[in-house]
């Protein structure tokens, strides 16, 4: 929760102008403006509880693991009542902030950080400034990753540290009390500037660096919704429901027949296995009951959770059952987005091969558009910020649908007015015109009268200025006379409300939920473009003469004798029946459509994303960006709740879509023998605050379903954990049995399906960077390993996408590193990608080829945090064909630890290898040794083999 995000702010975010009755400080770099000011006078926002908390520390509170150590209670596994359950998570919530902002103080000098160039008090009772930033300067010795970083603008809920230079070490703000002043962002890039309150005032003359520490926004939305007083008012339902549950419904063998009703109608076109079809014949069944319920699906690696719960989603659109979807991480929001947005799709463009339909603008996807990496592609149709922009054109007054509309039909009914209203127009600018022609002629002759000035050159200048402007206007004048014939008046003016009318149809048709108006009005739209576009051919072909006329007799009032004149006209001119009843139908649509189709008034964004949350069925937000949805007024109400990777998700936060009003169906989905989420704070990881609903209802026997067949694994690579996690549950599907599925991306046995490639020359250390582990030698062997995979792919012309993955973040960086050395990148058609992550960066994620690098090589056999089996089943179900697992066999196996399992079952399946095994692999550890400086370490190895020297150069 403490990463920052980039902001596209310029170099400096200005404050307001001072005010005429402001006082002015002045310091060596920074100039603090004072005056008095309410808080309404800079519309900020309150400063949070945990905000208070937090100021309330010292710099010595906060390094004190300890501090709060007595108040943080085990948080039990059933509760008493809703103010015990709340309140059982508020003080972890305030140790784990502590801990975080500990963390941030840790690693200071890796943080991001600005110059304060200008202050401005806003308030005197107060330590509320604006502040304007500048960028900070990079460190030469910093990284690619740390150069992005550290273009840092502040942004709402940051925590600041200001200080007079940037610290290099966590020491360094020991040095006085004047260098530990913490901010908190209230507002950012307000008029005001970057609106902060200050822990204290500043010292004056003194110049100012700001250093980003944390963000606060999840911890506020987080204990907000622990707050019991306002929970009184808010729907806590299914909070209720999981207080202390003890009776469940035992069968999750499926619901009667009888409801299974047309909402489970078109299942069977979406190729579920018969654990995903249980799973969401169950949770649609158990939504269609009055009573509230919380179903669990349990989904290993690889087993379809993603299109099981895609599939829930349609049937839950279908049935018009209003759902917010949410997931720890905006990836895996994307991720469900992506699938829910290809099945819709295929269903919106007339039934697909799922024989119902249901529309995209009933999908909203929300959130950061850059952390959620949706700038560009397909998620652009549903995600909000780009319907919003869509759709803001259409409604702007004077410009949008409203107004195109109604000259549409002032234009059919009445198009010799239009024409009269233009023609009168332009003889309204001709004399205009000529009355400025005039007054420079005039002017002219001033000049030209007086013949002994216009030996001053600037009044020759003069005169030459104002004979340009003569024969501009003349021009103009000219141009003017040239009235555009009847004809192509029309059709200029025609093309041009049909291209935006078309426009706003189509935005409409995509982007508005269909609750907003009838079904006849969407019809009626959707019909609109090919009868405008079939006039406007029928309007190109028919003689200007005829056109009049046609026209003229379209304006009659519609009496007996009109209709007489109309026939006799008719016959007289020829007019072609088939435009005169082109037009009558266009008119007929455009008249419905400005009668029955209302759109209220709105064109700031914000109003326009309220009127889309409003009303859209289904809603895809991250848990704490649900926050959001509380603040809507008049929405319709959710139902239902989907939680995907839920397992990840702190029960506590999982609290912000569950009071959501209306919602008394959830349906979460994860594995909790995967990574659960991220905890700081090693008492409130012994408190298990990193728990999530998900585990605790598995943990008091709630029944889940199962989903056991697994598609991603080649056999040999989902053995060990199906057995070892799993219990053997798990089958494999009959696409990965298929013997295709078997990929030699590189000869040899050792880089089959499943191997493990034995590296016990390496050293761990620590990184240049901070604490966290690197080994040198096994990210040579690494990037040797994908030089080699870079030049197969490039010369077989076969595509391969490469994931290496590490639990370590030095040796991430690392990796990263000597692959930009290495000039390893993408192939210019697409064939090769590599991709360097953590464990935990790479869960919910696949590759075809995975490499492991598990780094720890020691005599002690200390493998620290690579022993945890959730992480440890995560970096091996991650490969789709072939999973490498580089490591010291000795240190991995020495303790009694899932590894020396890993070990054993290489060694009994065959899978077992050195990398001195392989001359080429050999060579590089050798070269990576001598240059490390660790050839002690290499000639204490019985079977190394050292040849001639490894390959020059990088390239493979």
């Amino acid at each position: 929760m403490s990463d920052y995000f980039d902001s596209d702010y310029d170099d400096v975010v200005l404050v307001r102008p001072e005010s005429p009755d402001g006082h002015v400080f002045r310091t060596k770099s920074v100039t603090v403006r004072g005056r008095a000011s309410s808080s309404s006078r800079y519309g900020a926002r309150q400063q949070s509880e945990l905000e208070r908390h937090m100021f309330s520390w010292t710099l010595q509170d906060v390094l004190n693991k300890n501090l709060l150590k007595k108040k943080v209670k085990k948080i039990p596994r059933t509760f008493i009542s809703l103010e015990n359950y709340m309140q059982s998570f508020t003080a972890p919530l305030i140790e784990e902030t502590r801990a975080d902002l500990c963390s941030a103080l840790e690693g200071i000098k890796h943080a991001p950080a600005t110059d304060v160039v200008r202050m401005e008090q806003l308030d005197t009772d107060q330590a509320i400034f604006g502040i304007a930033v500048r960028k900070a300067k990079v460190d030469s010795e910093s990284t690619q990753s740390q150069r992005e970083r550290d273009v840092y603008a502040p942004r709402d809920a940051d925590v600041l540290l200001l200080t007079d230079r940037k610290p290099r070490h966590m020491s360094d703000l020991g040095r006085t009390r004047k260098s530990y002043v913490l901010g908190s962002v209230l507002r950012a890039n307000s008029g005001n500037g970057t609106v902060v309150r200050l822990s204290r005032a500043p010292e004056e003359g003194l110049p100012l660096v700001a250093v980003f520490l944390i963000n606060m926004t999840t911890y506020n939305r987080i204990l907000n919704a622990l707050d019991v007083h306002a929970a009184a008012c808010r729907n806590t339902s299914i909070i209720q429901k999981v207080l202390n549950p003890k009776e469940y419904n035992s069968s999750t063998s499926g619901p009667p027949l009888h409801l299974l009703d047309e909402a489970l109608s078109g299942l069977e076109n979406f190729e579920l296995n018969a654990s995903q079809l249980m799973a969401v014949h169950d949770c649609v069944s158990a939504v269609q009951q009055p009573t509230c319920s919380v179903r669990l699906i349990w989904g290993p690696p690889g087993t379809g959770k993603t299109k099981t719960i895609s599939t829930l989603l349609w049937s839950m659109l279908v049935k018009n059952h209003r759902t917010v979807t949410c997931a720890p991480t905006n990836t895996a929001v994307v991720e469900v987005a992506s699938r829910v947005l290809d099945l819709v799709d295929e269903s919106s463009s007339g039934g697909g091969r799922h024989g119902r339909k249901c529309f995209l603008s009933d999908v909203v996807l929300f959130g950061n558009e850059g952390r959620m990496g949706v700038e560009e592609g397909n998620l652009q149709k549903i995600f909000m910020e780009s319907r919003v922009r869509r759709l803001r054109q259409c409604l702007m007054p004077g410009t949008g649908w409203a107004q195109s509309l109604s000259s549409m039909l002032r234009l059919l009914q009445h198009p010799s007015v239009e024409y009269h209203r233009y023609v009168q127009g332009l003889e309204s600018e001709i004399r205009e015109l000529v009355s400025d022609e005039n007054d420079l002629r005039d002017e002219l002759g001033r000049y030209l009268k007086n013949r002994e000035e216009l030996t001053n050159r600037t009044k020759v200048e003069k005169v030459q200025e104002i004979q340009k402007k003569l024969e501009k206007i003349q021009k103009e004048i000219r141009e003017l006379k040239e009235e555009m014939p009847f004809k192509v008046y029309f059709q200029s003016n025609y093309t041009m409300l049909v291209n935006h009318l078309h426009t706003c149809v189509k935005t409409f048709g995509d982007d508005l939920p269909r609750s907003v108006t009838s079904e006849e009005n969407f019809r009626c739209m959707a019909e609109l473009p090919a009868l405008l576009t079939a006039f406007g051919e029928l309007v190109q072909s028919e003689p200007e003469q005829q056109l009049q006329a046609l026209f003229r007799n379209a304006e009659d009032d519609g009496g007996i004798r009109s209709l007489f004149r109309s026939l006799v006209s008719q016959v007289q001119t020829d007019v072609s029946f088939e435009l005169k009843e082109a037009r009558s139908s266009c008119v007929q649509k455009l008249q419905h459509l400005s009668d029955h189709f209302e759109l209220p008034d709105m064109f700031e964004s914000r109003t326009i994303e309220d009127f889309l949350l409003q009303r859209a069925k289904s809603v895809l937000c991250t848990a704490s960006s649900s926050y959001r949805l509380h603040c809507l007024q008049n929405a319709q109400l959710f139902e239902v709740l989907v939680v995907d990777e839920a397992a990840q998700l702190k029960e506590c936060e999982s609290l912000i879509p569950m009071q959501l009003p209306g919602v008394r169906h959830a349906v979460l989905i994860g594995d909790e023998y995967q990574l659960p989420a991220l905890v700081k704070s090693k008492v409130c990881e012994d408190a298990e605050f990193g728990r999530s609903l998900f585990v605790r209802l598995t943990s008091l026997g709630q029944p889940k379903h199962l989903l056991d067949v697994q598609y991603r694994m080649h056999p040999w690579i989902s053995k060990f954990p199906v057995e070892s996690f799993y219990d053997g549950r798990i089958t494999d599907g009959p696409n990965v049995l298929k013997r295709n599925y078997e990929r030699r991306h590189l000869s040899g046995p050792m880089y089959g399906s499943y191997s493990f490639i034995n590296i016990d020359s390496g050293n761990e250390s620590t990184g240049k960077h901070d604490r966290s582990l690197i080994n040198s030698i096994e990210a040579a062997a690494v990037v040797r390993i994908l030089q080699r995979l870079f030049k197969e792919s490039v010369d077989t012309k076969r595509g391969v996408r490469v994931g290496v993955v590490s639990p370590y973040k030095g040796q991430v960086r690392a990796i990263q590193e000597k692959i930009t050395g290495a000039a390893l990148a993408a192939h210019e058609g697409g064939l090769f990608s590599v991709k360097v992550r953590s464990v935990d960066g790479f869960q919910g994620a696949e590759e075809d080829v995975i490499i492991f690098s598990t780094v720890r090589s020691n005599k002690a056999g200390k493998i620290g945090f690579l022993a945890d089996i959730n992480r440890t089943n995560v970096a091996l179900t991650r490969a789709k064909h072939c999973l490498w697992i580089l490591g010291n066999a000795k240190t991995l196996a020495s303790a009694k630890t899932i590894w020396r399992g890993i070990v054993a079952d290489a060694k009994d399946r065959g899978c077992y290898f050195d990398a001195t095994d392989d001359k080429d692999l050999n060579n590089v550890i050798i070269k990576a040794a001598i240059e490390l400086d660790q050839v002690d370490s290499l000639l204490k190895l019985d079977g190394l083999r050292i040849s001639g020297g490894s390959r020059s150069g990088f390239r493979p």
